[in-house]
């Protein structure tokens, strides 16, 4: 006979048991072995930078076996690519940078983890750049993972870190997708030894550039096999991704597949959307957003000025020189609301509002107005009342 309490047992048991499944589903990756770095601060510091906020800075070195992908299958534009294990032995030793609130009350459970920059030879915070304000205001956790080799070389040269970097160590480029894998998995299985005493809820993937071109081929292709991460910020993307593996070369004009599990922002300036007219063709869905964000550029005066802060002081480096003064549209704010909705989306499941896109001609040039500035998009004040363009 069934009584109330066998029947809620078996609830319980049910419950359970699929709470151990959805983990499961979410323990595809390997975990790296974390490693604290020296205490004293390494390339890309930035605790200098975080004013009042009572922040902590850690370097941290991520090391273990990496597998490599290959494409199953027809690889289309829909970005509904499969993809497969072809290898799982190759060795990394690498580089990763914590930023987290020192108060776990003032923690509000998310983690970012930044797919770094190398664009330039080094690996970059460039999210950091835009959203640090956000980041530092709100208490969100933030990890910056290099898992390129040009990374891990460019930090290698810096002679007054010493041999601080020797043992680093990323053979090529195709096992990137599954160190950023096994970066989130060491969040959900180690926090304690990345966090220190936070337990996040949600881990959120970002990158730019470069990186959001290979966060893209990320999206359609590894993070439906790994599930590992809860939501994607796709920011400054160009029209195609990147190879999933050797003789797995994608289209171009490839999109975020629709039928993402997960919630996929993809954040574009106007100078992104002018270059690479595909990622226009980017559909909403059900769990993905795009926003296409009117006067603004792909790298700004905003961004310059705060990567310049630890690159001139680290490697020397400048901005290059522009006849005219760099764009000074304030894109850091909406990248700050497109961070804020993806919390949101990933944790109550609200969707972000659906943007109108930018306004093109017969010929798919963006249409300007009388003063020159771009009809259509996300507009920001500063383009809604213009004093420059």
């Amino acid at each position: 006979m069934t009584t109330p309490l066998s029947h809620a047992l078996r609830q319980g048991a049910l419950a359970a048991a699929l709470i151990c499944a959805t983990w499961a589903s979410q323990a595809a990756a390997p975990t790296a072995t974390v490693t604290p770095g020296p205490a004293t601060p390494g390339f890309g510091a930035r605790a200098l930078f975080f004013g009042d906020a009572n922040f902590v800075e850690q370097e941290f070195f991520l090391s273990g076996q990496a597998r490599k992908f290959k494409g199953s299958g027809t690889l289309g534009s829909d970005g509904k690519w499969n993809a497969t294990v072809a290898s799982s032995n190759t060795p990394y030793n690498t580089v990763a940078i914590v930023r987290r609130p020192a108060d776990p009350a003032k923690f509000n459970g998310i983690v970012i983890v930044e797919w770094l920059n190398v664009s330039t030879g080094y690996p970059l915070d460039v999210d950091w750049g835009m959203a640090h304000e956000a980041i530092l205001r709100e208490g969100y956790a933030y990890v910056g993972v290099n898992v390129q080799k040009v990374g891990v070389s460019g930090v290698q040269k810096l002679k007054q870190f010493g041999d601080r970097y020797a043992n680093a160590s990323i053979p090529d480029d195709d096992i990137s997708y599954d160190i950023f894998s096994q970066t989130a998995q060491a969040l959900r299985d180690h926090a304690s030894g990345l966090l220190g005493p936070l337990k996040p809820t949600k881990i959120i993937a970002s990158g730019h550039s470069q990186s959001a071109m290979r966060l893209t081929t990320y999206a359609n292709a590894i993070q439906p096999l790994d599930k590992a991460y809860d939501g994607i910020l796709i920011h400054g993307r160009a029209g195609t991704g990147v190879r999933i593996g050797e003789g797995s070369t994608v289209p171009s004009g490839s999109v975020v597949r629709a039928d993402t599990q997960v919630p996929v922002f993809v954040l574009q300036s106007e100078m992104d959307v002018s270059f690479g007219p595909s990622t226009s063709k980017q559909p909403d869905s059900a769990k993905v957003r795009h926003w296409e964000v009117a006067g603004t550029s792909h790298a700004d005066q905003y961004l310059l000025d705060n990567i310049g802060e630890v690159s001139g002081r680290d490697v020397g480096w400048t901005p290059p020189g522009c006849g005219s003064p760099y764009n000074a549209m304030p894109f850091y704010m909406a990248e700050n609301a497109a961070i804020h909705h993806l919390k949101t989306w990933v944790t109550a499941g609200t969707a972000p509002p659906v943007a109108p896109r930018m306004a093109r001609d017969w010929l798919g040039f963006i249409k300007k107005d009388a003063h020159g500035n771009a009809v259509g998009g996300v507009r920001l004040p500063d383009i809604e009342v213009p004093i420059a363009k």
